[in-house]
């Protein structure tokens, strides 16, 4: 990186609390290789206040999912989204999430490593997932089996910092979630068409950003548009269950996302009522059970049913009733680590 690029480095207040250390391993590395100004915002005005004065500086985050999110989102409401590609140093700020962020965005869990992964020159385009609110999932959401419910909490007697880490982590503070007796009851809509019905309860619905067509992490390189097909699993949705079937779609060349649909055993064929009179039940049917799947590709994913809560990244979010992703293709730029060489062939 070059010495006159500065750096604006926005520090997560909940990041700091929940891992001081790895924030100040990285803003120490950070700090050694370029001009730095360190922002912790207080709340969304400062931040907003930060980014829209950064001039040429590049802007990294040293934040969790919660962090990463608002900077996000504060970039696309000003319309600098894709052009402002983002170093992220991902931090843990609620236990459980084992380096998930990290993991997600291909980015190194330790804090100095993805530190002078954000001071690199390779960044490369991804998409997100948009909602109907407005809100964001860099890499994916999740609904049913393993979902955190959110804990209601009392507002009184908050720290001055506190309203400013609830804005950056909504779910610091969870609880599991299992899944009932009957599953989750859940109509699901890909690209108009319903592809799972409240009457077929399901076990979990996991919604992947593909980045099929944003090309390898490369410096000033255009993005390479590979062709895309989509297999459909057959899993007993509208008549008898064909092991080996398979149907094979044209797909969109761009701004797809993965849709995975696992039935509620326990209900039967993909959710189809099971025959019960007469048959003996298990010693132990507590656990909930994984049935067939259902997966497919398309742009835009609605969801409805009962209240439920849902997982964007790791930001629980809940309950709702209605929620529609609409996939944003290579709507922004994350600096990742510098690609391997190609051996030819």
């Amino acid at each position: 990186m070059s010495a006159e690029r500065a750096l604006l480095v926005i520090t997560d207040p909940a990041a700091r609390s929940a891992d001081g250390e790895s924030v100040r391993v990285a803003l120490d590395v950070l700090r050694a290789s370029a001009p730095t100004k360190i922002v912790v915002p207080a709340d969304s005005a400062e931040l907003e206040r930060a980014l829209a004065r950064r001039g040429r500086r590049r802007v990294v985050v040293v934040a969790g999912d919660g962090g990463v999110h608002s900077v996000v989102r504060v970039l696309d409401r000003r319309g600098e989204l894709a052009e402002t590609p983002l170093g992220v140093v991902p931090v843990d700020t609620h236990p459980g999430s084992d380096h998930g962020l990290a993991r997600a965005l291909g980015l190194p869990a330790e804090p100095a490593k993805a530190a002078r992964v954000a001071l690199g020159e390779y960044d490369r385009a991804l998409d997100l997932l948009l909602d109907d609110l407005g809100g964001v999932a860099l890499r994916s959401v999740r609904i049913g089996n393993g979902v955190r419910a959110l804990r209601t909490g009392s507002a009184a007697g908050l720290a001055p910092r506190k309203p400013w880490r609830s804005f950056w982590d909504r779910a610091a503070h969870t609880v599991s979630s299992a899944v009932g007796p009957a599953g989750h009851r859940l109509r699901v809509e890909a690209d108009g068409r319903v592809v799972a019905d409240v009457d077929r309860p399901v076990f979990s619905v996991h919604v992947g950003c593909d980045d099929c067509d944003n090309g390898p992490a490369r410096v000033g390189a255009a993005p390479e548009l590979p062709s895309v097909a989509v297999q459909e699993r057959s899993v007993n949705i509208d008549g008898p269950e064909q092991p080996s079937a398979t149907r094979t779609e044209p797909a969109p060349a761009t701004g797809t996302a993965t849709v995975m649909i696992t039935a509620f055993a326990s209900g039967g064929r993909f959710g189809l009522p099971a025959q019960t009179r007469g048959t003996a039940r298990p010693a132990d049917d507590t656990a909930p059970a994984r049935g067939p799947m259902l997966e497919l590709r398309a742009r835009e994913i609605t969801v409805c049913g009962p209240d439920f809560t849902y997982e964007a990244d790791a930001m629980a979010t809940g309950p709702v009733r209605l929620r529609t992703w609409t996939v944003r293709p290579g709507a922004w730029r994350l600096y990742v680590p510098r690609p391997d060489p190609v051996v030819p062939g």
